[in-house]
């Protein structure tokens, strides 16, 4: 059983705790050149424009107490609604990889273009090539829950970035060795833990 904790973003798998996609990843984006008040900003942003397309696709959002800075991403994320046809399947589902051991927290699980495929909501691209890794591990990580089920495999992996001017931006992401790459980084996690854990 997969649980996971707000308060500094765990997750444990049959209550043992496990790294999460984030954290495994975090060596991979030098944010350290960038003030710490502009990256709480952009943290606390991420966070609200992620509950906002949560409470949308659940039909419970109040549009009217939304803040302006808030309302074109709303607009965005329609306007690629209407222009693709996503249909969502999931949003803000938790995955865990049984045979790798790590959870994550996937953004949105759809039909696009009569396929199957794995999105992650962004407020902005600065992670570049990260951003496939991140997709390959969440995409793995929910087709292994789905294999489990007996239920159809995602194929497609994108990055859908809501614009502050009502447009938005879907990046696909489809270097084959991005899964590859994940693990080689979630192996360097486990051996860094190890060996901290043993000082």
């Amino acid at each position: 059983m997969l649980r996971f904790e707000p308060d500094g973003h765990r997750y444990y798998w049959n209550g043992v705790r496990v790294p999460s996609v984030t954290s495994i990843l975090a060596p991979l984006t030098d944010y350290s050149r960038m003030p710490r008040a502009v990256m709480d900003r952009a943290r606390q942003e991420g966070e609200h424009i992620h509950k906002m397309i949560e409470l949308y696709l659940a039909n419970n959002l109040d549009e009217k107490t939304l803040p302006d800075w808030l309302r074109p991403r709303l607009v965005a994320f329609r306007k690629f609604q209407v222009q693709t046809g996503f249909r969502c399947e999931a949003s803000e589902r938790a995955v865990y990889h049984v045979a790798h051991q790590y959870a994550g927290r996937l953004d949105l699980v759809g039909e696009l273009g009569g396929q199957l495929a794995v999105i992650d909501i962004k407020r902005s691209l600065f992670a570049g090539a990260v951003i496939g890794l991140q997709l390959a591990a969440y995409q793995e990580a929910e087709n292994d829950g789905r294999k489990r089920a007996s239920q159809e495999k995602t194929k497609l992996r994108y990055a859908l970035q809501l614009r502050d001017d009502a447009t938005y931006r879907l990046e696909p992401y489809t270097e084959h060795t991005d899964f590859a790459v994940f693990l080689a980084f979630l192996t360097a996690h486990k051996w860094r833990q190890q060996h901290e854990s043993a000082d």
